[in-house]
């Protein structure tokens, strides 16, 4: 016998056994034998299902209110060809059984066997109904056993009306909807009685794979599979033909409510995070009956939901979607949280724009030790490798230091850090503080936001409460522990703490981002505590309008991240950029709650050192002042012990030579010297035994143009000048000697003059 003759002998005989099994399963389920060894109790109070049935609490114990809940419906309040449509595709056979079909069950086994990928399901709306509201999704036979067994019981006690309208109400339709009255509310934004033909059938498409057949994720795929029910209603003699075509042939018409979302919610943020830290579906989480206590405070929740409301006058659009997110930065607890979108925002990836410029540039610099705060970057256009970046308005600023770019947020600037620490380095050092940047992120265009899948916009805030904690990162959590039905904890966040980066990266970028405040892009958030902010804008490429905008912020104590942008297809107007819209929300934030107090300490890897303003004026170099360096030309600025300069500037020690000219005027004699700010100037005339000053000149840098109106016809003058350190008067340097010869009027010229 060949090898292909013995595989298909054995799945005739396990064919065989399933269909002998089936049948055995049939017997005693009718004679009711089998009841008594089911694991769970039937519970008709468990069809009730809500998804408030997880207790969730803010810091303080106090219970947090639900999003706009399901609205349970009955049976008579759904239009008949709503109910056809769930029939239809889930369970053509519903209004026949008795809550099993051992002929589908059958049917489904052979054809798994036959194709090896058991992909074929037979559960009943029965089985569904059981499996919703009184068991886990684990797949094990007890599980099965205990569904097959309680849908027997669930058409005992029930009408198939009942059934089905509890049915409706139980079933997961995505984005957080539960329910089919929550479903209808959410995608199309009415009731269900008002549901059309293409509508059900949208609905009854999507609880196969909510996430596979999402309208808003996945259209395409939606479309295709509400048609497949449409045709199953064909098939079954529910609608016409005519009825088919029409409804096939028609767009999703969607008509997302945003304002009664609960996946944006922090009510719902914390279920969602709750499912990933137990490894479990929603579904099974609320059927856990558990108390989550989260970190929310209620004050800052009010004044974040407050500011929220005012997106569509911000924004300048009624479709612009809007994220207020607050971290306290000591524990990693996200104690404030909402939305405005069609979409879970908390797993949008979004382009950053200039936001994560201190991420990938300034911040890897200074790690390495290439820059301070205060080194001086060229601002220029550039081309590395043929990329060519462009400030914005196409506006270059010559020597910029680090510092200042950052809080004006240069392109050309971010560029340059980016090619210095080297791509891989920059991505390493983002993949630390939480980013995941694709592979695919390989040019400079990442300096700039630039990023080919995006990044999420928790993770991003996340980033900034590290440079605010220190370097520590700690993961940002809703919750802060989970207990059990009887009171038993299951999880506590551990809050912890990685140093992702030096103490003094983080001081020193936090130093420059006051300056974002203080003077830069971010000056609406200016209070009496300390404040680190950076804006972002993202342009649509071709185009004179935004997808996204900005303002993430941080004090001591909390980290404040706005985002505003389009998901749509209308997008943000040019106008609409970080400095406005998320800024003029986070002052909002700010301005109802404090966030903050004090300023940010200094750690001992960092030293405050003076270096000479004038060497960096004049030479573009950062050197430490020297003994001789005058007060006015000290600038106390920050380094990390190991990068403090090593070179001590020799501007006050001693002066270079210099020149003069001069030249008769008609009013006497113009003396032009080139001057230095830092040196102070005496000149002189020279008249036979006399040597008077004739001017005096302090604290001017480049040409000056002095007057000698005290002269004298047939008269020879000498000019010369004297330059003198303002601090050591012993310090200094003559210059040349310049001679000018005022002419004896004539005759004629005399007359003129008193003409």
């Amino acid at each position: 016998m060949t090898k292909k003759a013995k595989f298909f002998r054995v799945i005739f005989y396990i064919s065989l056994v399933a269909v002998f099994v089936t049948m055995l399963l049939f017997c005693l389920f009718s004679m009711g034998f089998l009841s008594r060894f089911s694991s769970v109790k039937f519970s008709k109070n468990k069809l009730n299902y809500k998804t408030s049935v997880v207790a969730v609490t803010n810091a303080n114990g106090e219970k947090i209110s639900t999003p706009t809940g399901n609205n349970a419906i009955s049976y008579d309040q759904v239009p008949q060809h709503t109910i056809n449509a769930f029939v239809a595709i889930e369970d053509k056979d519903f209004f026949a059984h008795n809550g099993v079909n051992y002929k589908r069950m059958i049917k489904a086994t052979l054809k798994n066997l036959k194709t090896m990928s058991f992909s074929e399901g037979a559960s009943t709306i029965s089985q569904q109904l059981i499996k919703n509201t009184h068991l886990t999704s684990e797949k094990t036979l007890r599980r099965k056993f205990d569904e097959l067994i309680l849908a027997r019981e669930l058409e005992k006690n029930l009408s198939k009306q009942e059934i089905l309208s509890a049915y409706l109400n139980a079933i997961y339709f995505g984005n957080g909807a539960f329910g089919i009255n929550t479903a209808s509310q959410r995608y199309f934004s009415k009731e269900v009685k008002e549901l059309t033909l293409a509508e059900s059938a949208t609905l009854a498409g999507i609880i196969k794979s909510p996430k596979k057949y999402s309208p808003i994720i996945n259209p395409d795929a939606c479309i295709k599979r509400r048609n497949l029910v449409l045709k199953e209603m064909l098939k079954d003699g529910k609608i016409s033909q005519e009825e088919y075509l029409t409804a096939v042939d028609s767009p999703l018409n969607l008509n997302i409510n945003k304002y009664a979302l609960t996946n944006n919610s922090y009510y719902h943020a914390t279920i969602e995070e709750a499912c990933e830290l137990l490894h479990i579906p929603e579904k099974d989480l609320l059927l856990k009956n558990l108390k989550i206590v989260t970190y929310q405070n209620s004050s800052v929740q009010k004044a974040c939901e407050k500011a929220l409301e005012n997106l569509p006058t911000v924004a300048k659009t009624s479709t612009a979607d809007g994220v207020n997110l607050v971290i306290d930065n000591k524990t990693g607890g996200v104690i404030a949280f909402c939305a405005q979108s069609e979409h879970n925002t908390l797993s949008l990836l979004r382009q950053p724009g200039s936001t994560i410029k201190p991420i990938v540039a300034y911040a890897p610099a200074i790690e390495k030790d290439l820059i301070s705060p205060e080194t001086p970057i060229l601002d220029e256009p550039i081309d590395i490798d043929g990329y060519k970046p462009k400030n914005y308005k196409n506006k270059y600023h010559g020597w910029v230091s680090a510092k200042d770019a950052l809080a004006n947020s240069y392109n050309i600037p971010a560029v340059k850090l980016l090619n210095y620490v080297g791509i891989d380095y920059a991505k390493s050092f983002a993949q630390n503080l939480g980013l995941k940047l694709s592979s695919c992120d390989n040019g400079g265009s990442v300096a700039l936001g630039g990023l080919h899948d995006g990044i999420k916009i928790k993770d991003l805030a996340n980033c900034y409460q590290a440079f605010a904690n220190g370097g520590k990162r700690i993961e940002a959590r809703f919750i802060k522990a989970i207990y059990s039905s009887d009171g038993k904890l299951i999880y506590q966040n551990p809050q912890n703490e990685i140093q992702v980066m030096k103490s003094s990266t983080a001081y020193l970028i936090s130093d420059m981002l006051k300056q974002t405040v203080e003077n830069g892009t971010a000056r609406r958030l200016k209070q009496s505590y300390d404040i680190c902010a950076k804006t972002g804008t993202v342009g649509l490429k071709n185009s004179q309008e935004n997808s996204d905008a900005w303002n993430i912020s941080y004090t001591p104590q909390n980290t404040v991240c706005v985002w505003v942008g389009s998901t749509s297809s209308t997008p943000l107007p040019k106008s609409v950029t970080g400095a406005n819209a998320p800024s003029v929300i986070a002052q909002q934030i700010y301005s109802n709650c404090k966030l903050g107090s004090g300023s940010f300490e200094m750690p001992n890897s960092c030293v405050k050192k003076d270096i000479n303003s004038q060497e960096l004026l004049a030479n573009n170099k950062l050197k430490l002042a020297s003994e001789n360096t005058p007060d006015r030309f000290r600038k106390s600025v920050y380094f990390a012990i190991s990068n403090v300069p090593q070179e001590v500037s020799d501007m006050f020690s001693d002066i270079s030579p210099f020149s003069i000219t001069a030249q008769r005027v008609k009013k006497g004699v113009t003396i032009n010297i080139f001057a230095k700010k830092y040196l102070n100037y005496t000149i002189h005339r020279l008249c036979e035994d006399n040597d008077i000053v004739v001017a005096t000149v302090g604290d001017k840098q480049g040409l000056v143009e002095v007057s000698d109106t005290l002269v004298e016809d047939g008269t020879l003058y000498v000019y010369y000048a004297v330059a003198t350190l303002p601090n050591d008067q012993s310090i200094s340097q003559k210059s040349n000697q310049v001679k000018v010869f005022i002419p004896q009027k004539s005759y004629k010229d005399i007359i003129n003059k008193w003409a």
